[in-house]
């Protein structure tokens, strides 16, 4: 259902709040009126100069009653592609950018039904979690008669288990409806999951675990790397077949108090290494007091693997 519909996202680095502009796939217009850009958008978090010149632009001239009119991603694309980058250097907020394959504009009206607003939600939900398997559940769609055109208001969050997402409705008669659709959302994860039965205290490796997707919408712990298993003591047991978490790894220290530790420090292709004696407990990453035994002089380094830290 979802192959013909391809999905530009733009992803920044700065996480001062969430943004999207979504391209509706369908639109329905009044006959032989001017479409602006406006119309295709629906937009959450988007500037006050962003909004004021997607009205300003005029796509085409819609079709007669009872005919419609195709715009091609391309071509949204290449008007977009301006206006997004001047958003991103004038705002912080991270910006979704949705576009489908093709926007039909409509001069009649558009069904509501269950598989085009999964489409619009999968649309617009999938490229939040790149790695994740989506899948919706038990769909409840408003039953209001006489519906010409529909729009969803989704954020660009994802939704965790139950959702309700408010829909604006316009009937035949041009009446404007509020509604919501409900419904659940599956997030499944690829996660470790245990080869056979795993005892307290066991030390544990990445082939200890198979990964497969699982469904992690109430997780309240994260998900280890392959590397972060390795080697690891376990704080509790697994039987075979259930998933490990973050949280169930016993967290090792690396420095212990009284024990020689390596510091490094480095500058070009200098490294000059010194044996210290740890001042406290620490974890890969803690920032250590040292003394050298022969001075008694304390420096700061940092904990980078177990018995070594470098010079802070």
């Amino acid at each position: 259902m979802y192959k013909w519909l391809a999905v530009l996202t733009f992803l920044t680095e700065l996480a001062h709040g969430e943004a999207m502009l979504r391209i509706r796939p369908h639109i329905v217009v009044a006959p032989n009126s001017n479409v602006k850009l406006s119309q295709l958008v629906d937009g959450q978090n988007l500037s006050a100069p962003l909004t004021a010149e997607l009205a300003t632009i005029s796509l085409s001239i819609a079709p007669a009653y009872g005919e419609k009119q195709e715009i091609a991603n391309a071509n949204l694309t290449s008007i977009l592609r301006p206006l997004i980058q001047a958003e991103r250097e004038r705002s912080t907020a991270t910006l979704h950018v949705v576009i489908p394959k093709i926007v039909t504009i409509d001069t009649t009206k558009r069904e509501i039904t269950t598989d085009l607003v999964q489409m619009e939600m999968m649309q617009a939900w999938q490229p939040l979690c790149s790695g994740c398997q989506l899948e919706l559940e038990g769909l409840s769609l408003p039953h209001v008669d006489g519906i010409r055109d529909w729009t969803l208001r989704l954020k660009a969050e994802l939704p965790k288990g139950s959702f309700s997402v408010p829909i604006d409705l316009v009937r035949e008669n041009g009446a404007p409806i509020s509604a919501w659709i409900s419904g659940r959302m599956v997030v499944k994860r690829k996660v470790p999951i245990a080869k056979r039965e795993i005892h307290p205290g066991e030390r544990v490796t990445a082939a200890d675990f198979n990964w497969a997707f699982r469904d992690t919408s109430y997780a309240v712990d994260g998900i280890p790397l392959s590397e972060e298993i390795e080697n690891k003591r376990m704080k509790q047991g697994l039987r075979a077949d259930e998933t490990l978490w973050r949280g169930m790894l016993e967290k090792e220290k690396a420095i212990r108090a009284g024990e020689l530790v390596q510091l490094k420090s480095s500058e070009g292709n200098w490294e000059v290494t010194m044996s210290m004696v740890a001042q406290q407990d620490a974890f890969i990453g803690d920032v250590v007091n040292l003394k050298n035994p022969k001075t008694n002089v304390v420096l700061m380094g940092q904990a980078v693997a177990r018995g070594e830290a470098e010079l802070r």
